[in-house]
């Protein structure tokens, strides 16, 4: 029944308020997005600077995600993967490589049968092909929050 600084629910994977982990060193500044390949988290950062939740994702097994300063740039309800094998609900896209795209999504589906590529105890993992992997709860406030245009600091 945990809620966020806006009222969106948490996963069991997500904190908001004095639990909280800081924000990395050098993580911009303004209403953002940060993702740490290191930590495998994210924050959601307000206009003032405040962090409105963070949570642990799953990012890519080949360090692919670049850092420096992005832009969300496109957004799908739902999308699949490169290879045509995955679904990918709630895609945010922030990075184009020669074979598709970097975003945030939630945890993707095996298109043969709709089962989930993992559970949501595994965030915090490296397990992608390039994408941050969310918890359902996360991937819903993110879908929210993160309009095109909104900045995506990787550090």
């Amino acid at each position: 029944g945990a809620v966020d600084l806006l009222g969106y629910p948490l996963s069991s994977v997500a904190s908001a308020g004095g639990d909280t982990p800081p924000l990395p060193d050098n993580s911009g500044t303004g209403r953002r997005v940060v993702y740490s390949r290191a930590g495998q988290r994210v924050w959601a950062v307000d206009e003032n600077e405040v962090v409105i939740r963070s949570w642990l994702v799953s990012g890519s097994k080949y360090n692919n995600e670049l850092p420096g300063t992005h832009e969300v740039y496109s957004r799908s309800e739902m999308s699949t993967a490169w290879n045509g094998k995955a679904w990918l609900p709630q895609m945010i896209r922030w990075l184009r490589t020669d074979i598709g795209h970097i975003g945030f999504h939630a945890i993707p589906l095996h298109r043969e049968d709709d089962s989930a590529y993992q559970t949501e105890d595994e965030l915090g993992q490296r397990l992608s092909g390039g994408c941050q992997r969310q918890a359902n709860a996360d991937a819903a406030f993110l879908w929210d929050f993160a309009q095109v245009g909104t900045k995506v600091v990787v550090v």
